[in-house]
């Protein structure tokens, strides 16, 4: 399960003025030359009476108001015209962005960290059911892991996260989830692991990712996150010592439940093995038909997902399906479908939200 603390980091600094002009307008309302007391934000300046609205951007607390380009997501939470353009709303962008992830994370890690049954079932859901943010510690619960294993051996494995949260954020969540799934294929039924130790191992992975994708402002929020209670800062340091070997072959064969950081690193004693599931990279399986995700709401405004694709009407974008590349005209949209063209073509098709259109 991953866990991220749940801040609103939006203002970084607050700047009062004297009556005089400024080149500051506000990136709200449009207002400006501000004066008196201005908010400043990682997307402008914002004023003073837009900084007291009532809704803020769940994503990074940006002030919203009536028709400025935010979305709202089914469950009511509001993303700002900034952040929607990298956010992930649809199972489809979802799934392939948990293959890439996937993909990257053996990379880093080697073919060992492949799973040994890969079908992995990827759910999204939009209403934050494990929300702790009226607790006292402020957390929320971005994403779950579950194996069930049957009687002769086999594991079945279901992730589900939550939607609407950044391409970045969830890549982090779809790397600690899937090191979930590789720790329950691998660690023995005797095995005994101290939960923290676990997520600090899972969330080790997420910061091996950002390092890999060079994005160093995840990496400290992987580390400054209180949801390890530490530990991930103890196994930061533990792997750079020993390796990811030495963690993997520790949830395998080690015998501690958590890690100590000032102990040596013991030798673990590993069983070698006669035979090894070759790794494959697990392609992103595109799909072979158009399908009308449904509606989106853009402020006032509605948009159309297909194929996991925003259409405004007038868009014209490409859709890759299993083969080929489909362009797709969007003409209109409507309450019960999408009126579409497809390749040029000048017949119109309207599709309602779940229909699916073969390609020939």
């Amino acid at each position: 399960m991953r866990r991220l603390a749940f801040i609103f980091c939006f203002f970084a600094a607050v700047m009062a003025f004297a009556a005089a002009e400024t080149n500051y307008f506000c990136v709200v309302c449009g207002k400006g030359p501000l004066t008196g007391t201005i908010w400043i934000s990682k997307w402008g300046a914002v004023c003073d009476d837009c900084y007291h609205l009532k809704d803020h951007c769940s994503i990074c607390g940006l002030p919203i108001k009536d028709g400025d380009g935010h979305i709202k997501t089914p469950d009511g939470r509001l993303i700002c015209r900034f952040d929607k353009t990298n956010v992930v709303l649809t199972l489809d962008q979802a799934q392939e962005l948990f293959s890439q992830v996937r993909d990257k994370v053996v990379d880093i890690y080697g073919q060992r960290f492949a799973l040994k049954y890969p079908d992995v079932t990827l759910n999204l859901f939009d209403v934050d059911y494990w929300s702790e943010k009226n607790g006292a510690n402020g957390l929320h619960k971005f994403g779950f892991a579950s194996t069930r294993k049957t009687a002769d051996g086999t594991c079945t494995h279901e992730v589900v996260m939550l939607s609407g949260r950044t391409r970045e954020e969830m890549m982090g969540v779809a790397a600690h989830e899937y090191t979930h799934l590789w720790i329950n294929e691998n660690r023995p039924d005797s095995r005994v692991i101290d939960g923290d130790t676990i997520e600090a191992i899972c969330e080790l992975t997420a910061y091996k990712l950002m390092q890999a994708k060079k994005l160093p402002e995840m990496q400290k929020r992987i580390l400054a996150n209180p949801y390890t209670n530490g530990k991930i800062k103890t196994l930061v340091a533990v792997e750079r010592e020993g390796g990811t070997d030495y963690v993997l072959d520790w949830v395998k064969s080690g015998t501690a439940e958590t890690f100590d950081a000032d102990a040596d690193l013991a030798p673990i004693q590993t069983t070698p093995t006669t035979t090894s599931l070759p790794y494959v990279a697990a392609p992103v399986q595109l799909p072979d038909k158009l399908k009308y995700n449904g509606p989106m709401t853009i402020g006032k405004d509605t948009e159309a997902v297909i194929n996991g694709v925003s259409f405004e009407p007038g868009d014209e974008k490409h859709i890759k399906l299993k083969g080929r590349t489909v362009t797709v005209h969007c003409l209109e949209i409507h309450d019960d479908g999408v009126v579409v063209q497809i390749n040029g073509s000048p017949n119109q098709v309207t599709l309602k939200a779940g229909d699916e259109m073969p390609m020939p």
